[in-house]
């Protein structure tokens, strides 16, 4: 379960509808900003809009913040495809984590689950380590991340988008890492996962070739728009105008671990990004909604600092974005009862995240 799950349905859904009067008037924001799509150049079958969807969450996460790819590599340790030391080492191959590890040598041993925010560094609980030794994709997982690494710091390093060709590469490298991913999240491992477990093995280009052809063309066809739709120049306005290769910001801000975790953090904005070719449905949109105030509203200790809330709208190439205030605000109401209401919604989600064996973090 996370928080995505409790607000499809029961008590925190109709929490939300009964406490959020607002939200049409929010949801109607999104519709009207969606107009023109980018939809699959080809006939697309089952399982196509997932998998450009995470193939472009991951994109994005990587364009804007050049650090380990966290969640797939928990999943790849779940699947026992990579072992707890391979994971950290290959985490430790990323600046993010570097930085960490540059002034605090002594947490190489949980690399993957260090997590920079603007305040502080989250430390995750790492995979532990396990008595059956090397696994399988080890070796193949190393390489496959530091060819991908060295691959994009020269064709496209953080906050630039590639040639169409770049972008088509980058896609089949992050098709295998949403794979580990697809893991984490649902504690069942994918099937070419599981027959790279069975046979004991594979190479990057077996693993680059997961990927179907339509699915890279549509990804990477998505992730373009960023750069096209002026979107990009926007995300660099609000990280205050970054060098070429710096980061935009944060990739995976963590609120409550394998429970709340949100897509991008540029700036103060935290962003989430949705693929979807409509934004029309209102019981849909309106969970977006809820889901994005409510990662908002679980940063108690204000570490990821969130100024302002948004979402990217990935194949339509437009950005709706409120300031936080003004998005309490137009939800709740009153004004004067935002304290209570975000309040009340902390009790009940940090309820419902314990609840599900979830830990909370620490303040900042």
């Amino acid at each position: 379960m996370s928080l995505t799950s409790q607000l499809q349905q029961g008590a925190l859904a109709r929490w939300c509808a009964a406490h959020l009067p607002g939200t049409g008037a929010v949801v109607d924001q999104v519709r009207v900003a969606a107009a023109a799509v980018v939809r699959p150049a080809c006939w697309v079958g089952t399982g196509h809009w997932s998998a450009v969807g995470g193939i472009v969450s991951a994109r994005l996460a990587a364009l804007v913040q050049d650090a380990a790819p966290y969640a797939a590599l928990y999943g790849l340790v779940g699947a026992e495809l990579v072992s707890a030391p391979a994971c950290n080492a290959i985490a430790a191959g990323y600046p993010a984590q570097e930085a960490v590890l540059a002034q605090e040598p002594e947490l190489a041993e949980v690399a993957v689950g260090l997590r920079p925010s603007p305040s502080d560094v989250v430390a995750l609980l790492a995979p532990p380590a396990d008595e059956h030794g090397p696994r399988p994709g080890d070796a193949v997982f190393t390489e496959l991340a530091h060819r991908g690494h060295v691959f994009a710091c020269r064709h496209a390093p953080t906050g630039v988008i590639g040639t169409a060709g770049v972008e088509a590469a980058l896609a089949r490298t992050h098709a295998v890492w949403t794979l580990g991913e697809d893991r984490y999240r649902s504690g069942i491992t994918p099937r070419p996962l599981a027959r790279i477990a069975q046979v004991g093995g594979a190479t990057v280009e077996q693993l680059r070739a997961l990927a179907l052809p339509g699915v890279v063309e549509d990804a990477a066809a998505v992730a373009r728009v960023v750069e096209s739709s002026g979107t990009l120049a926007d995300w660099r306005g609000w990280a205050g105008d970054p060098g070429r290769g710096q980061a935009l910001g944060f990739a995976s801000p963590v609120l409550v671990p394998h429970w709340a975790e949100a897509d991008l953090l540029v700036g103060d904005t935290l962003v989430e990004v949705k693929t979807v070719l409509r934004a029309d449905q209102p019981a849909r949109v309106a969970r977006w909604v809820w889901q994005l105030l409510g990662y908002a509203w679980l940063d108690t200790g204000d570490r990821w600092k969130v100024g302002h809330l948004a979402f990217y709208l990935a194949r339509h190439g437009v950005t709706v974005r409120w300031p936080l205030a003004e998005l309490e605000t137009l939800l709740v109401g009153d004004p004067s009862r935002v304290a209570q209401v975000r309040d009340e919604f902390r009790r009940l989600t940090e309820h419902a995240a314990v609840t599900e064996g979830a830990t909370l973090l620490p303040q900042p």
